[in-house]
């Protein structure tokens, strides 16, 4: 059996389309055994505006108000950022932020401000219309943003891309890919989660497992995701999430 001792990809009741709480989540992430979890809302096509247009951060940009620990499980602060285009570029990449900060975009600020960031596919137009080649420079552009640390499910969209060259960009970037427990659910997906975790065994290209937990209940569980690594023998030394100080050393961080 694998070990995973951070849940990096998580969901609260602020991403609008979860059911728990911070503090449900990490209550669950402790009776796992979990040592870490990445408290992961959703920042791009599902962020809320205020009636005056701007932003609504919500609870994102207050992490001061949560202890780092709850229940004695280190709480990251994260975000689940959209990929925008087919250059890689993330949400809100050219709107300037708010609180006099105009010499960053919104995208910048708030990323500066997070221990963990995710970057997904969710939905841009034309995303399910780009070739190969088009999705592949989409997600090394993602990989190659400093602020990235995880790339999120890269194979539930369905957008065909070169698995090895995407696990090379990652593995020289320093970045991992996400194997995604949710990503099981859809069931055309698996096989393509399947041959990216082979490739990047091949390529010594470290991944996380994550659950994308979108309830408390789906906190630090991974049956499926562990269920196809066994099965194709993926290394456990390229798990980067197995403890919470290998993960951040892996990224030059200290959680």
């Amino acid at each position: 059996m694998y070990q995973v001792k951070v849940d990096p990809h998580t969901h609260t009741i602020y991403s609008g389309h979860a059911f728990s709480t911070v503090g449900e989540n990490a209550a669950e992430a402790a009776a796992q055994g979990l040592a870490g979890i990445g408290m992961t809302d959703h920042f791009g096509i599902m962020t809320p505006r205020r009636p005056d247009g701007r932003l609504d951060f919500g609870p994102l940009l207050n992490f001061e108000g949560l202890p780092p620990f709850i229940r004695g499980v280190r709480v990251l602060q994260g975000v689940e950022i959209d990929i925008m285009d087919f250059d890689g570029r993330l949400a809100f990449w050219d709107e300037k932020a708010p609180f006099g900060r105009s010499d960053l975009s919104v995208g910048e600020m708030l990323l500066q401000s997070r221990e963990i960031v995710i970057a997904s596919l969710h939905f841009f137009p034309g995303c399910k219309d780009g070739t190969e080649a088009q999705n592949t420079g989409m997600y090394i552009g993602a990989i190659e943003n400093p602020y990235v640390d995880i790339i999120g499910h890269p194979c539930r969209p369905g957008v065909k891309f070169d698995c090895r060259e995407v696990a090379r960009a990652a593995r020289d970037n320093g970045k991992f890919l996400e194997i995604n427990e949710h990503t099981f659910d859809t069931p055309q997906a698996a096989p393509r989660c399947r041959k990216l975790a082979e490739i990047c065994a091949e390529e010594n290209c470290p991944v996380v497992v994550s659950s994308d937990a979108h309830s408390a209940w789906m906190v630090g569980r991974f049956d499926q995701a562990f269920r196809m690594l066994d099965e194709i023998g993926f290394p456990q030394r390229l798990i980067a999430n197995e403890t919470l100080e290998k993960m951040a050393g892996l990224r030059g961080k200290k959680w």
